[in-house]
């Protein structure tokens, strides 16, 4: 405050006793009676400091900035060391997005007087924004340093270090700022998303739900809260909240968002665009709509426009780091993972501590062939929730370890050609292990357990330590791992494959049975085929086709063609007959999806098989039979290559992210030609 003497009385006007009614008046918001008791002072002592001053404010608060700034710096021009009055020019400056004037008024604050907290906090805050999060930190430090119990430096604290990702500490000083100040709701809501950013989810919607109590009608309480609920898949519940936030504020482009990401979830692809257009009607500058809408357009396979619409999100918003993460998720689809691989990295740099772009990143990587640094991060896939199924076991993790004197317990993850592709690894390891142990789907024990005689092989039961489904009693093995996890240690070079590796065995019985009936067949070659998933969505089905496709194929004299597809086909191979005039033979009482060892034995009595990227392909790649296999671009667990390192006998075709397939069908059309005419000379 001013040092500089002031006359009490001037004309017979107490000016002391006046500036206290004004101040009173001013704090009250009756502004006009106020700034009349101002100018009385001001016209008894031009330079009075603390008129000069609080005139500034009150014409700053009428949103006449310019003549705020002229009174204030008036009062510099007579008190030079007062702190206030550059706190509050600072304030100006900022309102007017002058950041550099602001700073530096800030900075002249804390110089004539080092304890002015609101200087120390202002400064903090404005450096946040400026990203300089550890500069920010040291002012929010100062202010706690003078006032331990200050709960608004305790929360702003959290957000620096949230932003430098230390977590820990930041959760920390969240909760001291909720302890603080309890009844707070927006420091309940910071503290939830601080949970949440942090990945505890459901702590998170504890605060989120306290804060909602303590204000109800709080619009960003409502949309944190209903973004929350359905990551944790409580739908109704989320969709509730986001409505309300509608009815409270039909303008809340936010709570339209995230219903639009709720009806994406469910797949009504036409009401998230159309939720989107009202958020974008209400906000065109919106970059998490956008955003959203490249996911909408990606789920249709429209990937040239989702392209557009993560880069229009990140246009928006340069820091965003998840529409980077979907924009080289794009990029990873239509096969440029070096492209993909940049966006990853940038997203990282924004926000270090998000797994799913490490995930992403894994694949990339992959793809790119950097092996060693790809399986590095392959872990990431549990941790970000795209691997399945989460079985934590604490302490028990085989890291590639020597394990010849300890049991090795190794079970099934993602789906059935996940489960076939990693399972050669088995190999190795009932070498490596004193005893081996393998949880696999049911459907493939018998042929597991025929593989491998020496290994115990058991139907899965996805408990573990760490959910604290498996008792001390159930643990019968030294160390775990998923089989992609076992993978990455032990291919973790191309080197590491090998080059004549071992088949899966099927049952002798049943392959007898599988060949006396292609005999009855007819002479000629068994051509096993699958056209497509049993799960289909618009941007799968650019890597499948339909059995139509095929028809050149299926024209090819002296082949007999056999049915892998192992959803029922019944009625596509009745129209194939009756249209075409073609016939594709399924094998009498042999149920291809249940019963995955006679499946097996069939696929291994063929001569070749024709697959889309389905477990169909995997088995028979796994039987070492010569497999002609259409798939993504530069799939990941290609390794970089052309080829499939897997599986040996596997020619691979990548397929263009288009509806039209006829190109890739037409050439392997033509190798199975060559291929059967070379074999029959």
């Amino acid at each position: 405050m001013s040092s500089t003497p002031q006359p009490v009385q001037a004309q017979g006007l107490d000016i002391d006793r006046t500036m206290k009614q004004a101040v009173r008046l001013h704090q009250k918001g009756r502004h006009e009676q106020a700034e009349k008791r101002y100018t009385k002072v001001l016209t008894a002592n031009p330079s009075h400091v603390g008129a000069l001053h609080l005139m500034g404010v009150l014409a700053h608060q009428a949103g006449h900035n310019d003549k705020a700034v002229d009174l204030i710096r008036r009062a510099l021009d007579v008190d030079p060391n007062f702190s206030d009055a550059y706190f509050n020019l600072a304030l100006i400056h900022e309102a007017e997005n002058r950041i550099g004037e602001a700073e530096a008024c800030y900075r002249q604050a804390l110089e004539t007087d080092s304890e002015n907290l609101k200087a120390h906090l202002n400064l903090g805050n404005l450096l946040f924004q400026r990203d300089d999060f550890d500069a920010a930190l040291k002012c929010y430090d100062a202010v706690l340093a003078l006032a331990p119990a200050d709960p608004l430096a305790h929360k702003n604290r959290s957000r620096a270090l949230r932003a430098m990702n230390s977590s820990e500490e930041s959760l920390q000083a969240v909760a001291r700022a909720v302890e603080l100040r309890p009844d707070d709701a927006l420091f309940q809501l910071e503290y939830g998303n601080a949970l949440r950013d942090d990945g505890h989810p459901d702590k998170a919607v504890e605060h989120f739900l306290i804060a909602e109590r303590l204000e109800p009608d709080n619009i960003s309480i409502l949309c944190n809260l209903g973004g929350i609920l359905k990551d944790l898949n409580r739908q109704d519940e989320a969709e509730e909240k986001l409505n309300r936030a509608i009815e409270i504020d039909p303008n809340c482009a936010e709570a339209y968002v995230n219903l639009a990401n709720l009806a994406l979830d469910r797949e009504d692809h036409q009401e998230s665009v159309d939720l989107i257009d009202q958020a974008l009607s209400i906000r065109p500058q919106y970059a998490e709509a956008y955003c959203t809408l490249g996911r909408v357009l990606s789920a249709q396979a429209m990937n040239e426009d989702a392209f557009a619409a993560f880069q229009k999100a990140i246009e928006i918003s340069p820091k965003f780091a998840e529409a980077y993460v979907n924009l080289g998720s794009v990029l990873q689809t239509i096969g440029r993972p070096e492209e993909a691989l940049r966006a990853y990295e940038i997203a990282l740099n924004i926000k270090p501590k998000m797994d799913m772009a490490y995930w992403n990143l894994a694949l990339a990587l992959l793809s790119a062939g950097r092996l060693d640094e790809g399986w590095s991060l392959f872990g990431y896939g549990f941790t970000s929730k795209q691997r399945q199924p989460h079985r934590p076991f604490p302490g028990l993790i085989w890291e590639g370890e020597d394990v010849s004197d300890k049991t090795l317990f190794v079970w099934r993850e993602q789906g059935l050609g996940d489960d076939i592709r990693f399972s050669t690894i088995y190999h190795d390891l009932v070498d490596k292990a004193q005893k081996l142990i393998i949880e696999t789907d049911e459907r493939l024990v018998p042929l597991y357990q025929r593989t491998w005689p020496t290994a115990l092989v058991r139907p899965e039961t996805r408990t573990s330590t760490g959910l604290g489904t498996m008792s001390d009693e159930e643990v019968d093995f030294d160390l775990t791992a998923p089989a992609g996890m076992a993978a990455s240690f032990l291919r973790r070079s191309l080197e590491d494959f090998p080059t004549e590796p071992k088949p899966l065995l099927p049952d002798p019985k049943m392959q007898r049975r599988c060949n006396e009936w292609l005999e009855s067949l007819g002479a000629g070659p068994k051509v096993g085929i699958a056209w497509r998933s049993s799960l289909m969505t618009k941007t799968r089905a650019l890597y499948h086709t339909k059995i139509t496709d095929w028809i050149e194929l299926l024209r090819s004299k002296g082949i007999n063609f056999v049915n892998l597809q192992y959803d029922d086909v019944t009625d596509e191979l009745k129209e194939l007959q009756r249209d075409h005039n073609l016939t594709i033979h399924q094998m009498p009482n042999l149920d291809l999806y249940n019963d995955l060892d006679g499946a097996a034995a069939l696929t291994s009595c063929m001569d070749v098989v024709v697959t889309s990227p389905t477990s169909v392909g995997e088995m028979a790649g796994a039987l070492h039979k010569p497999t002609f296999c259409y798939v993504m671009s530069r799939h990941p667990m290609q390794l970089g290559t052309d080829h499939i390192p897997w599986f040996p006998k596997t020619r691979l075709y990548s397929m263009i992210d288009t509806a039209d397939h006829q190109e890739t069908v037409e050439k392997i059309t033509e190798d199975v030609r060559a291929f059967l005419s070379i074999s029959k000379d």
